[in-house]
């Protein structure tokens, strides 16, 4: 009888113990949690500590950017709308704009038209693509990529929307002086071509018209 007491007693001491171990996890993990937290970090009187909010920041940036290319490259869906705004690819190619995430220029550019299996209703004018948007906010980071892809060829809308978005970021001479040169320098025949007849493109009146109405309409000129 004595050692079955003992032996409640010992079992009773346990799953106190467990218990108070419970009990106190939560608090032990809100206080990590406000250890770790950049907002807190960052006005710390330590600096390892303010050094270490300023890396949190740099680190949840690049993950965040790496998130939103990741459902920027996600499989077409049937059906999916190109031009809408509040399809999930779209909200994250705005939020790759808004966050100037120039990492994100290069696979950016295989947006700036429709894929296979994406619809065109266009329910408003629009200057640009939502890619063709984002790029125009990362400004000059984009601009070589561009280049790259007229370059390559591509068909006609392609190479417009890569011009459009040249000259909304640099401005319609400096645009002509940037053309300028990479065709100087370009050695490969196929490559060369395509730059001018992007070139020419710019030269057509109508076209220029066009080009300086956008330029004036991004840069509020107008």
């Amino acid at each position: 009888m004595r050692k079955e007491k003992i032996n409640i007693y010992i079992f009773i001491m346990i799953i106190s113990s467990l218990l108070l171990l419970l009990n106190c996890k939560p608090q032990k993990s809100s206080d990590g949690e406000k250890a770790q937290d950049w907002r807190t970090l960052i006005t710390s009187d330590n600096e390892k500590e303010r050094a270490s909010a300023q890396q949190m920041v740099v680190d949840r940036r690049r993950q965040t950017i790496g998130y939103l290319l990741s459902v920027v490259n996600s499989p077409v869906k049937e059906g999916e709308e190109f031009y809408s705004s509040v399809t999930s690819r779209n909200i994250a190619i705005f939020l790759l704009g808004k966050l100037r995430a120039k990492e994100a220029v290069t696979e950016l550019a295989e947006w700036l038209v429709p894929k296979p299996g994406q619809r065109q209703t266009i329910w408003e004018l629009r200057m640009f693509s939502p890619a063709g948007c984002a790029l125009v906010e990362i400004g000059l980071p984009s601009v070589p990529v561009l280049v790259g892809v007229i370059k390559s060829g591509g068909n006609s809308a392609l190479r417009e929307e890569c011009i459009k978005i040249i000259v909304s970021i640099k401005g319609l001479r400096e645009t002509d002086i940037l053309f300028e040169d990479v065709v100087e320098k370009e050695t490969d025949a196929t490559k060369r071509e395509n730059l001018k007849v992007a070139q020419d493109m710019m030269k057509d009146p109508k076209s220029r018209e066009i080009l300086w109405r956008v330029y004036k309409k991004i840069n509020q000129l107008e």
